[in-house]
């Protein structure tokens, strides 16, 4: 089936959690409770609550009473007891600190619920850097965290695009444009393609993923053929394998990603993402455009060589509005040109697909994007998604990048200079398992929560730079809220303990599973950050 630039939110992993959506495009448009305990605060200092038993930065264990026994065994008015190898017993058995953590002489790290997390002597969380969040984070705590000015702040790790299949990627691509006599633009939109070719946005932004240069291999003008007041993609999808087989575009070249721009008097269908039931939806109402591919036998009996292909819509005079669709069409066509539905529900791509979706962990991120591949990433940015490069002179999207991921800077790339970088994110350290019709198996990372109770995670402010304040967050529930045309109502709800903060610092947010999943016991939440007219998403998956 086809992969959509979108209009609005809707994708084939969007399909994992409602039902059918159309990949590769393009949308226009976590603790519970603790006790008093321990204050270990940053600067090696320690400070007291009341009752409570502190560990210092060095490890030296004091009691309420301030005192230490020669012995090394203490027993403190609250009845308290620190064993002579430092290893901190509550009455209760339980370890509680203000940030989760004691840190004992023997190097033993304890958690609130008393769980050894680590016998390094290191504090996890610290060292946890970018890699997900550890078990310390997970753990029962009403820790706040502080603001910090070392950059960033732990948290669990953005997600990667991964080539799950082993899929190829189109190493040398050409782009073939093609046109109606009565398409607009098509002069600027050559001059666009030209410039894309041997632009720096093209070598940086392809080369992450094994794609190389972008070559401008022509246009044909389809003289002769009326364009077609509606069109379904499926009929788009026929006629552009038999114009291949036939030569019309040149000699059929599996590198070539042949780009169809209709006019705005052309109306392209796709099948709807939600159900079938409520019939087809239309270009520029709920898409502006897509890639997919097609098979094609170029000689009897020889084995078909698949081709791939970009529809583009006009839907406004402005190229500005095309022009990003193209370079979304064209960075996914390179990275993901052999992506097939092989089900209507399919969440792999496909035998041959390549960069389709992120990692397994994550793979909530392409219901909240719309799609799971390279450009449908970074979608949620909204009108922050698109720039104009220098080189090109003409908007382009920018381009989800695993290394700027991994650094915890913003993503999309070209970061954006000059404005730091800040998102708020779950700890979800379980891992979850749900399965419907719709779906198949699905194993990612989540929390559980049974219908009709409620569960507490923590949320880690973190940001790559100091930011002019703290930023507000808020959650919803994604589904209801990117589909509720569609009659899907909320199931989830949410409470605050903060609703801002900044870097360093650490949000509780209560999550209540208020109504039945629609798919296999799952719901979906995302997780929004905002400061001034900049905001960032994170999305989390909760399972009855």
């Amino acid at each position: 089936m086809p992969f959509a630039r979108n209009r609005r939110r809707w994708s084939p992993l969007g399909v994992a959690l409602v039902t059918l959506a159309a990949c590769g495009g393009r949308v226009s448009a976590i603790g519970g409770s603790s006790g008093n305990g321990a204050v270990s605060s940053g600067g090696g200092n320690s400070s007291e609550s009341s009752g409570a038993t502190l560990v210092t930065a060095s490890g030296t264990v004091v009691a309420s009473s301030g005192t230490v026994a020669a012995s090394g065994t203490i027993e403190n008015a609250s009845g308290t007891v620190i064993a002579g190898s430092g290893t901190v017993i509550s009455t209760s058995g339980t370890v509680i600190s203000t940030s989760g953590t004691v840190i004992s002489t023997s190097g033993t790290v304890i958690s609130t619920s008393g769980t050894v997390i680590s016998t390094s002597g290191t504090d996890s969380e610290a060292s946890a850097g970018f890699g997900r969040d550890a078990a310390l984070d997970a753990a029962p705590n009403e820790d706040n965290g502080m603001p910090s000015t070392s950059y960033p702040a732990p948290h669990a790790p953005l997600p990667q695009m991964v080539n799950a299949r082993g899929g190829p990627v189109l190493l040398t691509p050409h782009v073939y444009l093609i046109f109606y006599p009565d398409t607009a633009n098509q002069s600027a939109l050559e001059t666009f393609a030209q410039a894309v070719s041997t632009s720096t946005y093209w070598a940086t932004r392809s080369s992450e993923y094994g794609v190389g240069a972008l070559t401008y291999a022509g246009t044909t003008v389809l003289t002769g053929q009326p364009s077609p007041t509606t069109i379904t993609s499926t009929q788009i999808q026929s006629w552009i394998g038999q114009e291949i087989a036939q030569g019309v575009f040149g000699t059929p070249d599996p590198q070539a990603i042949y780009t169809v721009v209709y006019p705005s008097t052309t109306t392209i269908q796709q099948p709807n993402p939600v159900s079938p039931l409520f019939g087809p939806v239309d270009s520029c109402s709920t898409f502006s455009a897509y890639h997919d591919n097609v098979s094609v036998a170029l000689s009897d009996g020889g084995a078909p060589t698949t081709f791939a292909y970009a529809v583009i819509a006009t839907c406004v005079s402005s190229i500005d509005d095309q022009t990003p669709s193209m370079s979304h069409e064209w960075i996914e066509a390179s990275t993901d040109p052999q992506a097939t539905a092989s089900g209507a529900f399919t969440l792999s791509g496909g035998p041959n697909a390549a960069y389709f979706s992120v990692d397994s962990d994550d793979v909530v991120w392409a219901v909240l994007s719309s799609g799971g591949e390279a450009a449908d990433l970074c979608q949620p940015e909204g009108a922050a998604a698109d720039y104009t490069p220098n080189d090109i002179g003409y908007a382009v999207q920018r381009i989800w990048s695993n290394a700027l991921a991994a650094a915890s800077h913003d993503p999309c790339a070209p970061d954006l200079a000059g404005q730091p970088f800040f998102d708020s994110a779950p700890v979800l350290d379980e891992t979850v398992t749900f399965s419907s019709e719709l779906t198949g198996t699905i194993t990612t990372k989540g929390v559980t929560i049974a219908l009709g109770t409620s569960a507490t995670i923590e949320v880690d402010l973190f940001s790559d730079a100091a930011t002019s304040g703290p930023w507000t967050v808020t959650a919803d529930d994604l589904l209801s809220r990117d589909y509720s045309s569609y009659g899907i109502e909320p199931s989830l709800s949410f409470q605050w303990d903060r609703t801002q903060g900044s870097n360093g610092e650490k949000l509780h947010l209560t999550i209540s599973v208020t109504g039945p999943s629609i798919v296999g016991g799952a719901h979906a939440f995302v997780v929004t950050s905002t400061l001034g007219n900049r905001s960032y998403q994170w999305p989390g998956i909760v399972v009855e």
